[in-house]
């Protein structure tokens, strides 16, 4: 593959290799490594449509429970939909790329959910790969990093709004690491993106700390005008105060402000949603991220030249962020697919592979069946039946025992450890207002968190205060075995449903009086 010539400034010198972009091509279908590259993102899909069964979990029904509400009684400020936390106030962040998850559902059902959800997913990495491309980055880096990087996103694999974020992460970055190496109006571009990123997923906070960042070494490299020439003072000005503006511009407001407080800044809800712990609670992505981050630090002391400063301020930021807190993982996997690629080049060395005849007639015969496999699995993700888009423990019997039981009283109340809550709220709506809690979690206050964790763990002498008033449990015993041998061992408690694994239990009114 011959690589584009490197851009040159007015007076004829060329950019130092930091400063260089891969110039613009025209339009030509991917040959060489390039195809190879192309095939990666395409087996991707296959593979992602292949997990989709397995896909769809608690914040998927959370998210389409959420669509559903905003769709037949517009933007939510207050919760009715549970009991811990009714009438709380309720800043939802994410209600564009909820309603838009309805939406799908109605015109296709879960299969076109999940299907646009491994398009996102997909684009987003193609996106990282084409911008580490872009910057200048050889086949072979790329290809040398790309595993480790989709160990950081693959494991983000369940259908949920987040997944929407990723091209715009993706192009966010792609146009702050092209303004670090050449200035351009381009990169005003990111402030349109955090608009509709703000209004579709909650990283976008981590979008805002990408532009200011932008913002930030601009200053230091203008450090020696900024008092000479005021006019120096726009780009950053603009790009800084325009990226938190962007945070704000939503139908909430400054509610904005504490709504990321209540989630970012919440100890409580670390010690009920794994993915808000230390990256180091999760081995088996902990030791990919740091094998990653010790060859991009590596290649930034080793090549300081191939990356600008925001690159590697950008790349460090995120890393420190998804150490405190493992969900921020997927980002630092695209920045790294973005910036790593460059930064060990040098180091990688030049392409080599086999004679291009033969190149060509594999990556044919390689792109063909992927293809095929592909448009394979489009077409079983769209005519699968909908009950396989659910784990096997949500299964149709504990749905028609808490339907009977709550048709046939409509004041019981109903505790489903997170597991079923949203879930049953999704297949149930009849049950709004009727269920103890679900997976927005930053609607309860800390003692409320605090007590659904000893309820979980039945640790202390009052673990069962956040059951009180509900008499219908749905538990699974591989998920919390300590609650279900102790609500088992009520006096007057009914046992409705039990497989071994799941179980629905009809507690006596006066043990759940008591809590």
């Amino acid at each position: 593959m011959v690589e584009a010539p490197p851009i040159s400034v007015p007076h004829g010198e060329p950019l130092p290799a930091h400063a260089r972009a891969a110039a613009p091509s025209r339009l030509a279908l991917p040959r060489g490594a390039d195809a190879l590259l192309l095939l990666v993102v395409l087996a991707l899909a296959v593979a992602l449509l292949d997990l989709l069964p397995s896909s769809f979990n608690v914040d998927s029904w959370l998210d389409l429970t959420v669509g559903r509400y905003i769709w037949e009684a517009g933007l939510p400020h207050h919760n009715v939909l549970t009991v811990m936390a009714h009438g709380a106030p309720w800043v939802d962040q994410q209600w564009l790329s909820q309603l838009f998850s309805y939406l799908l559902d109605r015109i296709g059902g879960l299969g076109l959910v999940g299907l646009v959800d491994v398009a996102a997913m997909t684009v987003g990495v193609a996106i990282a790969i084409a911008a580490a491309r872009r910057l200048g980055a050889r086949p072979l880096s790329v290809i040398v990093l790309l595993p480790l990087c989709l160990l950081q996103v693959l494991p983000s694999h369940e259908v949920r709004t987040q997944a929407y974020a990723l091209p715009l992460a993706s192009a966010t970055i792609l146009l702050l690491a092209l303004d670090s190496r050449r200035p351009s109006r381009q990169v005003y571009w990111c402030l349109p993106i955090l608009l509709l990123w703000s209004n579709l997923h909650g990283t976008a906070i981590l979008g805002v700390a990408l532009v200011g960042l932008r913002a930030l070494t601009l200053l230091w490299e203008r450090r020696q005008t900024l008092l000479r020439d005021p006019m120096q003072w726009r780009r950053p000005l603009m790009l800084g105060l325009g990226a938190t503006l962007c945070v704000l511009l939503t139908p909430y407001g400054t509610q904005m402000i504490s709504y990321y407080r209540s989630t970012s800044g919440s100890g409580a809800l670390r010690h009920l949603v794994s993915e808000w712990q230390p990256i180091t609670a999760l081995p088996t992505l902990a030791v990919p991220f740091f094998i990653l981050a010790a060859i991009l630090v590596w290649s930034f002391g080793r090549a300081p030249e191939n990356t600008t400063s925001w690159d590697k301020l950008a790349t460090l930021l995120l890393a420190g962020i998804t150490i405190g807190v493992l969900r921020n993982a997927l980002l630092f996997g695209l920045c790294a697919l973005v910036v790593g690629p460059v930064s060990i080049d040098g180091v990688v060395g030049r392409w080599r592979s086999g004679k291009a005849p033969e190149r060509a007639r594999l990556n044919a015969v390689l792109g063909a069946a992927v293809l095929v496999a592909l448009v394979a699995g489009i077409a079983v993700t769209l005519l699968r039946p909908q009950a396989q888009f659910e784990f096997s423990y949500q299964r149709a019997p504990i749905l028609r025992v808490v339907r009977h039981e709550t048709a046939g009283d409509p004041s019981l109340q109903v505790f489903g450890d997170e597991r079923f809550a949203d879930w049953l709220l999704w297949r149930d709506p009849a049950l709004a207002g009727r269920v103890a809690y679900d997976a927005r979690f930053e609607l309860l206050s800390p003692e409320q968190m605090d007590s659904l964790v000893a309820l979980f763990s039945a640790a202390g002498a009052d673990w069962k205060q956040a059951a009180r008033g509900d008499r219908l449990l749905v538990l699974d015993r591989t998920a919390t075995p300590d609650a279900v041998r102790g609500f088992l061992a009520e006096p007057g408690r009914r046992v409705l449903y039990d497989d071994g694994t799941r179980v629905v239990i009809l507690r006596a009114a006066t043990e759940a009086a008591q809590g």
